[in-house]
């Protein structure tokens, strides 16, 4: 068998009680195989912008050297074992994204990776059905920066209060934060969105640069790398070359798309409470540049309890927004409509679907051309076919 296979199927914490001694022992093997290596390895964590980050940092650490990182999506212990059994003294680096199954599973992946630098990306307002409450994911957060070893860094967000406050409890004097406060040794200035041109600021308040990244939240993803490849040495020429030469948007994840005319902006990895108004920024951004702005949107996955609350505040939130019309998909999602309508039911058109099937069918009736889309909705949604669909309607308006 495979031998990734072989650990794969394993090291699992749904074990039954009698194997568990049997997982611990191979956890142990894989933890003493990392030890061998004295290559740094660097830990990202946060509700948000993870992978977006890892894949910044990626493209600045292959100008430097071999880099070794966890697939796409990893969010447990078995996906990093798998890919710490793959190190080799030919790698330069390791990039391990951590995701949060649930708390047991976080604290197994950072003891067994043994970061040399840790990052935390933020909280916010995030809710885990696993984890429970912003407060209790930043708990389990927490676990990575306690954990790293007196000569390594903590890379943390300082404009994210649950993340700034985790400095406290690091047992590193190394504390390297990033954000838009210039308090932090890492922050942007000037920040100016240039629709699709992307995104120009300032770092540090003079070192220009010029992203193909179109809302705020990536401005911090590029911080926290940049904060992290600066704590491992690399200059920030390096840097800036490989941010705006070899960095691309990962598809569903906020890539721009222009076709006959129109601007789609494809956010259908996730939608999130944190996420959506970020991603709604870069639709905004492109009102100068197009004559009708429209937002598809499905349910958000971290909403807690039912859901209608968090879904009629991002509603309220919305009604301020220059976007002119709505889509919702869902029954969750409809629960939005309701709140625009309650702050602002005159200046923008709303158009609520039960299902993806049911919008696909009347899709057409919302592209026009010199205009901006941003379509976004849960995992679980999957509203990713919309995109195909829509560039092949285009091409008949």
């Amino acid at each position: 068998m495979d031998k990734k296979q072989l650990y794969g199927n394993e090291i699992s914490l749904l074990a039954s009680e009698e194997h568990q001694e049997y997982v611990r022992l191979n956890l142990e093997k894989i933890r003493a195989r990392r030890q061998r290596f004295g290559v740094p390895v660097v830990a990202l964590a946060g509700a948000e912008g993870k992978t977006s980050t890892k894949r910044m940092l990626y493209a600045i650490l292959s100008r430097c050297g071999t880099v070794l990182e966890t697939p796409l999506d990893c969010d447990n212990a078995i996906d990093i074992c798998n890919t710490l059994l793959q190190l080799k003294e030919s790698h330069d680096f390791v990039l391990l994204e951590l995701g949060m199954i649930n708390a047991r599973q976080f604290e197994l992946a950072v003891r067994v990776a043994q970061p040399t630098i840790g990052l935390i990306t933020n909280v916010g307002e995030t809710h885990s059905p696993q984890v429970g409450d912003k407060f209790e994911v930043a708990k389990t957060q927490l676990e990575l920066i306690r954990r790293l070893p007196p000569s390594g860094s903590a890379v943390l967000n300082m404009d994210d209060e649950l993340v700034n406050d985790m400095a406290s409890f690091a047992p590193t004097p190394n504390i390297i934060k990033f954000g838009l406060n210039r308090s932090a040794q890492f922050y942007a200035s000037d920040i100016e969105y240039l629709g699709p041109a992307g995104t120009r600021f300032l770092l540090n308040g003079e070192f220009p640069l010029h992203l193909p990244v179109y809302c705020s939240a990536s401005v911090y993803n590029a911080l926290a790398a940049i904060a992290v490849a600066r704590a491992l040495g690399v200059d920030l020429s390096t840097i800036a070359a490989a941010l705006q030469n070899d960095y691309a948007i990962l598809e569903g994840r906020g890539n721009l798309l222009v076709h006959q005319g129109m601007y789609i902006f494809n956010y259908t990895y996730d939608a999130t409470v944190n996420s959506v108004p970020r991603a709604c920024e870069a639709l905004v951004q492109l009102r100068q540049h197009c004559k009708q702005l429209t937002l598809v949107l499905g349910e958000m996955r971290d909403a807690q309890g039912d859901g209608r609350v968090a879904h009629l505040n991002l509603g309220f939130y919305l009604s301020a927004l220059p976007i002119d019309t709505v889509i919702t998909v869902g029954p969750k999602a409809a629960y939005v409509a309701e709140g625009i309508r309650r702050i602002n039911h005159t200046r923008k058109k709303m158009v609520s679907f039960p299902n993806l099937s049911a919008l696909q069918e009347r899709i057409v009736e919302f592209l026009k051309p010199e205009s901006a889309l941003l379509i976004t909705g849960s995992k679980e949604q999957n509203l990713a076919p919309l995109i195909p669909l829509i560039c092949q309607q285009t091409v008949r308006l």
